[in-house]
């Protein structure tokens, strides 16, 4: 070790080239980014996410440009989908990843357009025999740059940016992912809990029938198939609530992930969607211009055009991979006293197969891109003509079902009438109010399937058709807003 401090110490005196290397060494370390640990401790991000509230200071600062621009007070006294949204925007961890991917796409671009780094090399070397005059060492720097063209660093570039493109497309579409989920989710709680009202009032009736039944059997005035045949309608109600109550605790459950936070954080809030059990019809000549322009420009398909000119950047990078590349490499010898400098040319020489092999994959890679494209819009027009038939067929469906239970309410109000005026007894009563609630059930049903629908065609145009999400989303557009 001593006598190669010795060496080092002795070329340092023959020449100061080590001298200003080091300085130069210092000054490149001192712009260089320096990592920072950042931890994560599964103990601390699992409080946060249960300390999570739709009330919470920090959300309303930053919904506040699109507050403002929407008009709106936060907390609002009742969360629609629209205002449930909003709120995912912020709290949603999946769009929050979804947002790290594309902060990873813009920083590709950085890499993309930089300028090649070069390589140094240092040679050092001692002559062992001694020589009269002149000095036993031999040292030299050799470098290494290459001639990035304009023409290569425009396809990197093009392809980093079709990258963010994609990445931004790929936000859109996670973003109206979250708000599919939302919305169902949404609707399932609110007509779970009213199915589990009627389900509870339908259990009310069934138990005074099941009692007057059983009142009228003592007396000989029924059958005990009467009495079994209102057994049979109970127990129906029971399982019938039973199910309303799971089908609400898990939409519940579902609403609180889609929306950011944990369950308990949607305890206490009130939830509204005004015309749920009107769903709103819409002109055909509308419904067609959405039809028309989701053919041509959803979120998918712009993706997939997307990843077709990504192949086609790549495809005219390998065919630009046939030319040589140029390198240079000027250097400086010390060569036992002599002083020496060179300059090097390189240059790859693709003589072989003229890269013939990733060009054909860059080749088939464009045509599978190509055919996914016409295979996207394929598929986006079948699910606008099936979502539009479904939602045809389910309006008719609930158009049925209303007629039914208007009937039943009117059949309900005469029976009462009647038992009012001593016509009909307390049995007859029961069974018009337990005919009444069945037709009540029957048509929210049909509201069900009807939402459903009307969600699948949202879905295929990638539209908001109902509710005030869509004016919030153009709010969130103008004021600029990134959560």
């Amino acid at each position: 070790m001593m006598r190669w401090m010795r060496y080092v110490s002795l070329l340092r005196r023959r020449s100061g080239g080590f001298r200003a290397t080091g300085v130069a060494v210092v000054l490149v370390l001192a712009g260089c980014a320096h990592y920072q640990a950042r931890p994560i401790d599964p103990a601390v991000t699992a409080a946060q996410w249960q300390a999570r509230r739709l009330d919470d200071p920090m959300l309303a600062e930053r919904l506040a440009p699109v507050l403002r621009e929407a008009q709106l007070d936060w907390p609002p006294a009742r969360y629609g989908s629209g205002e449930l949204l909003l709120a995912a925007l912020v709290l949603n961890p999946d769009l929050a990843e979804a947002r790290a991917h594309l902060a990873e796409a813009d920083a590709a671009v950085r890499t993309a357009k930089a300028w090649p780094k070069p390589s140094v090399n240092l040679a050092l070397e001692r002559y062992a025999q001694d020589q009269a005059g002149s000095s036993p060492w031999l040292w030299g720097v050799t470098t290494n740059w290459l001639i990035d063209t304009a023409v290569r660093r425009r396809l990197r570039a093009d392809l980093a940016d079709a990258g963010v493109r994609g990445a931004r497309l790929d936000y859109a579409g996670k973003v109206w992912d979250v708000r599919r989920t939302l919305r169902a989710a949404l609707a399932d709680v609110l007509l779970g809990e009213r199915q589990r009202a009627l389900a509870d009032e339908a259990v009310n009736k069934a138990m005074a029938l099941q009692a007057a039944q059983e009142q009228r059997r003592a007396l000989g005035e029924a059958m005990p198939a009467d009495v079994l045949q209102v057994a049979l309608v109970l127990a129906q109600a029971r399982d019938a609530a039973a199910a309303a109550a799971q089908r609400v605790a898990d939409a519940r459950a579902r609403l609180a992930r889609a929306v950011g936070v944990p369950v308990q954080a949607l305890e206490g809030v009130a939830l509204a969607w005004d015309d749920l059990e009107a769903p709103p019809e819409w002109p055909a000549t509308q419904l067609d211009a959405l039809a028309s322009r989701a053919r041509l420009s959803r979120p998918d398909l712009e993706r997939a055009l997307v990843d077709y000119a990504s192949r086609e950047t790549e495809l005219r990078q390998q065919v630009r991979m046939q030319y040589p590349q140029i390198s240079i490499g000027p250097g400086y010898t010390y060569d036992h006293g002599a002083r020496k400098l060179q300059f090097n040319l390189g240059a790859t020489l693709p003589l072989l197969d003229q890269n013939q092999g990733p060009i054909a994959e860059a080749e088939a890679r464009r045509e599978a891109a190509g055919r996914h494209v016409e295979a996207v819009q394929a598929g986006i027009d079948s699910e606008i003509a099936s979502a539009a038939a479904r939602l045809t067929a389910a309006r008719d469906a609930l158009n049925a079902a209303t007629h039914g239970h208007d009937a039943a309410e009117r059949l309900r109000q005469q029976v009462e009438t009647g038992y009012a005026h001593g016509e009909d007894d307390r049995v007859a009563v029961l069974n018009a109010q337990l005919a009444a609630i069945t037709a009540t059930q029957a048509r929210l049903t049909a509201v069900d399937q009807a939402q459903q629908a009307l969600g699948a065609l949202e879905d295929a145009v990638r539209t908001p058709l109902e509710g005030n999400e869509a004016g919030l989303l153009q709010a969130a557009g103008r004021a600029g807003d990134k959560p």
